[in-house]
């Protein structure tokens, strides 16, 4: 398949179908071992990997915070900057929501996640968690924004908020999101169906709802499990 700079794809399939394999492969924690992978036309073999991983914004379902301050928690995710600018953290704070976070730390900035190194340290929530990890994004600024299965252990609330700060954090760059929910397909202006690591549809979620395939299946599916649930739940 090909992306044109600026296009947000989402790649679906159900587990094992190939979507974080895509992801790794993009990211030279392996290479092919068939086919190639171009940038700008060029094998992404060509570039140095350091700045090819660089140019790269990327949050995983599994992400880390360290019991480091709150600043360097989110300064992290670009290392090459010989100081850390506070502005851009402060940035970063703001678009990543994580001012209720700001809020209740004791030292600001400079106050510990975990009290692992200091008494005062904040013990952060599943999403306060989430927030930092999304935070780095902003502060890290990539050319391309890669997300896999980012809100697979969120509930619904939880994800369809952390979907509105994705929309900030693509805004005007390539992305490419992985997911085997569709609740938030109708972000990317390309979505490509997945199943045994072959592609079997690609289109808009217009285009793919008109064909009584296997991803019109699937959100037909999920979407009336979603209005079931809710209707139990009234």
């Amino acid at each position: 398949f090909t992306t044109k700079a600026g296009e947000k794809v989402c790649l679906i399939g159900i587990n094992g179908a190939g979507k974080s394999t895509i992801v790794k492969l993009i990211l030279r924690f392996y290479d092919v071992d068939a086919g190639e992978i171009l940038i700008n036309g060029y094998n992404i073999k060509e570039y140095e990997i350091n700045s090819l991983r660089k140019s790269v914004s990327c949050l995983f379902q599994k992400y880390i915070n360290y019991a480091f301050s709150l600043q360097d928690n989110i300064a992290i995710s670009d290392l090459s900057k010989d100081t850390i600018n506070e502005q851009t953290v402060l940035q970063a704070i703001r678009k990543g929501d994580c001012y209720d976070i700001l809020k209740q730390a004791p030292k600001g900035l400079k106050t510990y996640l975990t009290k692992d190194f200091d008494q005062q340290g904040l013990e952060l929530s599943g999403g306060q968690q989430q927030k930092i990890a999304i935070a780095r994004l902003f502060y890290e600024n990539g050319k391309m924004v890669i997300l896999d299965e980012p809100s697979a252990a969120l509930d619904p609330e939880a994800e369809y908020k952390i979907f509105r700060a994705f929309e900030e954090v693509c805004d005007g760059r390539t992305a490419l999101f992985t997911s085997h929910r569709l609740t938030n397909v109708h972000l990317a202006d390309k979505i490509i169906v997945l199943e045994n690591g072959r592609i079997i549809e690609s289109g808009t979620h217009e285009e793919l709802m008109k064909n009584p395939k296997r991803y019109s299946v699937l959100y037909k599916y999920q979407a009336d499990k979603f209005t079931s649930n809710n209707a139990e739940g009234a």
